[in-house]
């Protein structure tokens, strides 16, 4: 068997107890405890109930509804399923999202490789939670991935990326990413379509709306997302994470990391995917409390597969060295524990660790296509000078 043929096999074994790691997980979690909100919401509405609480209420309660509500209509399809059969339903799409995705950003990868990154995608612990639980991360993820893929089709691009955003604002980091990519288009019919989408079904969803609109000072506030993960342990963490300045401070650094990601994809169109998927990777830090949902960070996983690639094709020592930063890069934010912000502490370290480890490998195959050019020119000029001698 030849080392090529070994390796890949070791990762087809390594990826099919990664499977099996997922399901026992999963298994342990509570099936759709965030989808069902989108069901209820969608009742809610066609019964004229309240969608969301009252703006007094205590935030944070089970099946509570947080979306826009525009958001809420696409479920009303799904209304003639009890509430039971659609969790089933539901799982089922995130699913067949995860594969999508996962094919996606792998197949991109060497062949000898991909056994490996398909088991670290199948048991990384986000992607497991946000399955399992029903969110809409994934949705938002796969349609912010569908914009950059058709980013030469702007009107099918700012569709993808109007509804991306619209759906969940996570991605809404890739605004300020494009419009310094010089995709100015993009972003303009994107909030064009954003805005007629929100005016046409205006109508249905009026009293929703106010009602949105007034909880909105609530949502912006880490006041209640403190209340309801119950982490306060160490204190200094608590001091330091529950404080105002915090995620101010954390969403401006993603932001000017986002636009200088941006200027570097318009100076490098070749490499202009691997500076998206850097910008797409910062998105948990740029709302209020990102930095503490584990499940956001499921945007992460394009950007993993670019440095996979890159750290693959260095040779000797750097190779390993390079994996094995990674390797701990994806453990760091596998770390769960309750009522801990360490772990929280761990997956920051784990995305800024990514990102740097990210920017060397393109700044260093910069360097290196740098160094070449130049060498290029000099043989050039050496054999020009030679002739006309």
């Amino acid at each position: 068997m030849t080392r090529t043929r070994l390796v890949w096999s070791a990762g087809v074994a390594l990826a099919l107890v990664a499977l099996v790691l997922a399901i026992l997980v999963a298994n342990a979690l509570p099936l759709g405890y965030d989808s069902r909100a989108y069901w209820l919401a969608a009742r809610h509405l066609i019964d004229g109930a309240p969608v969301f609480p009252a703006p007094d209420a205590t935030l944070g309660a089970r099946d509570e509804f947080h979306y826009l509500p525009i958001v809420a209509l696409p479920f009303v399809a799904t209304l003639p399923l009890p509430i039971g059969a659609f969790v089933w339903v539901w799982l089922a799409v995130q699913l067949a999202l995860a594969i999508a995705i996962g094919i996606a950003i792998i197949r991109t990868l060497p062949a000898s490789l991909r056994p490996w990154a398909a088991a670290g995608y199948v048991f990384f612990l986000p992607t497991v939670l946000e399955v399992t639980l029903g969110n809409l991360d994934l949705v938002s993820l796969a349609l912010a991935l569908l914009a950059w893929h058709w980013r030469t089709r702007r009107n099918a691009s700012a569709v993808a990326l109007a509804a991306a955003v619209g759906i969940k604002f996570l991605p809404a980091i890739l605004l300020p990413f494009y419009l310094a990519a010089g995709r100015v288009g993009i972003v303009a019919r994107a909030v064009a379509v954003g805005i007629v989408g929100l005016l046409v079904t205006l109508p249905l969803v009026w009293q929703p709306t106010l009602d949105y609109i007034a909880l909105i000072p609530r949502y912006a506030d880490t006041a209640w997302v403190r209340i309801i993960v119950q982490r306060d342990e160490p204190p200094l963490l608590a001091t330091i994470f529950w404080s105002d300045a915090f995620p101010l401070v954390l969403a401006l650094a993603a932001l000017a990391l986002a636009i200088v990601a941006g200027r570097m994809a318009r100076r490098e169109p070749e490499r202009e995917t691997e500076w998206h998927h850097l910008a797409l990777a910062l998105s948990p830090y740029l709302s209020p409390f990102g930095f503490i949902w584990t499940t956001f960070l499921i945007t992460t996983l394009p950007l993993f597969a670019v440095a996979l690639a890159r750290a693959w094709a260095l040779d000797g020592p750097r190779r390993a060295i390079a994996l094995a930063l990674l390797a701990l890069c994806w453990f760091l934010l596998q770390l769960v524990q309750l009522h801990d912000l360490m772990p929280i502490l761990w997956h920051l370290v784990g995305v800024l660790g990514l990102v740097a480890i990210s920017l060397a490998l393109l700044l260093n195959r910069s360097l290196s296509l740098a160094r070449w050019t130049r060498s290029s020119r000099v043989n050039r000029s050496s054999l020009d000078r030679s002739q006309s001698g």
